[in-house]
């Protein structure tokens, strides 16, 4: 049999890996690259075209392209949506352009891979191929999640609320077109839950470096006191989380810890992060790290302060890789088979969560259980190879099928 061609469609460059979707993407395609012969379709954004280079470099493709996109989400962007595309997120990835190059490269493909569902609108009406969905997360219950939490603003919640429907009618439409979806164990669940088929649906999951777990242990006498986190700072879920950590959860931690540090490890934080801060002088704004163990070796306490979200979180599992002690909220572990005093530390309420980085922050006993354990679970269920070799065993049936 023939090595099959695969067009993957993803919404931005998937390299550098710097942010829980492209480190992601930028596996899957490493991975499909040994395996058939790939060609990728990809919008760009922010600086995304400075590295189009060096990525092409690293991998071998069979065709390229990309197109520059800069549609941001506001309001009139939403009204427009209402007249052009079925929910926000889709009219903001729009491009004639790509649309046109992905008519040409889908004809000398057999497969397409989706990887957000934001692409499915470049699919050519014709293609006859085979169709798989690599979904990142649940999309509608991010919207969802986000109109809960919502209680200032009754329009703005309201607007939520309407396009998480939006968001979820598209996402039974597409998965309905699918031939194959790949999707993590907590969001077939939550797809289930709200009477979508799932019938079509494989396990997946987002994980994270596990090369950390070659590294040699951290020690509690070589950390400081310092609680760090690491992600996209203009990502919502993660301005929410840290809003609340700094409002809520930071003050009862300075009480007790008065010489404590918070690092914030990522580039261009939201304008509210900075604000929330109000110039204390204990919160670092690090910027981009390119080395992280510069961080991680000298954090006592790492934190994952999600309050929605969906799927399972790269900056979780890269505590667990790194042997980090992690305090999370229950949306930070969701699709993770962890538990609270075991192998990380998990509180919703702003008491609870303090409490628990406090502990950390002293407890070198509990701090090198948590080491220990998180690190040996990530070990065994979270890794990228035999995940891959799971993923394709179906994408292979699949092709048989053709």
């Amino acid at each position: 049999m023939s090595t099959k061609k695969i067009l993957f469609l993803t919404t931005q460059l998937p390299y550098p890996p710097k942010s829980g979707g492209t480190v992601k993407s930028w596996n899957y395609v490493q991975f499909l690259a040994k395996n058939y012969v790939l060609s990728i379709a990809c919008l760009l954004k922010d600086d995304d075209e400075i590295h189009i280079d060096e990525f092409q470099k690293k991998i071998p493709l069979n065709h390229f392209s990309s197109v520059k996109v800069n549609s941001r989400r506001s309001a009139i962007n939403l009204i427009k949506s209402y007249f052009i595309s079925p929910c926000l997120n889709v009219y903001r990835n729009k491009s004639k352009k790509l649309q046109k190059n992905i008519i040409e490269l889908a004809s000398i493909n057999d497969i397409l891979i989706i990887d957000h569902y934001e692409m499915f609108q470049f699919i050519p009406t014709n293609y006859k191929g085979k169709i798989v969905i690599h979904t990142h997360n649940a999309e509608f219950m991010l919207w969802q999640r986000m109109s809960e939490l919502e209680n200032k603003n009754p329009i703005k919640k309201l607007l939520l609320k309407l396009e998480s429907n939006r968001v979820k009618k598209y996402e039974k439409e597409i998965f309905t077109k699918a031939d194959l979806i790949y999707s993590t164990p907590s969001d077939i669940d939550l797809y289930k839950t709200h009477g979508i088929n799932v019938s079509k649906h494989s396990l997946t999951y987002h994980l994270g470096n596990d090369n950390l777990l070659n590294l040699k242990d951290l020690e509690f006498e070589q950390t400081e006191k310092a609680i760090t986190f690491m992600g996209t700072l203009s990502w919502e879920p993660n301005i929410d989380g840290l809003i609340w950590f700094i409002n809520e959860v930071w003050p009862k931690i300075i009480t007790l810890h008065p010489d404590c540090k918070f690092y914030i490890l990522g580039k261009t934080p939201d304008e509210r992060i900075i604000k929330a801060t109000n110039n204390d002088n204990r919160i670092v704004f690090t910027g981009f790290i390119e080395n992280l163990e510069s961080y991680l070796k000298k954090t006592r306490v790492y934190i994952a302060p999600l309050r929605f979200g969906s799927g399972m979180k790269v900056k979780v599992l890269e505590g667990l890789y790194r042997g980090v002690p992690t305090v999370s909220t229950s949306v930070g572990i969701e699709g993770l088979k962890v538990y609270s005093g075991k192998e990380i530390m998990v509180a919703d309420d702003s008491e609870i969560f303090a409490k628990n980085c406090s502990e950390l922050l002293e407890n070198k006993d509990l701090w090198n259980k948590l080491r220990d354990n998180s690190r040996k679970v990530a070990a065994e269920k979270y890794r990228w190879e035999p995940l891959f070799n799971m993923m394709n065993k179906k994408l292979s049936d699949l092709i048989l099928t053709s």
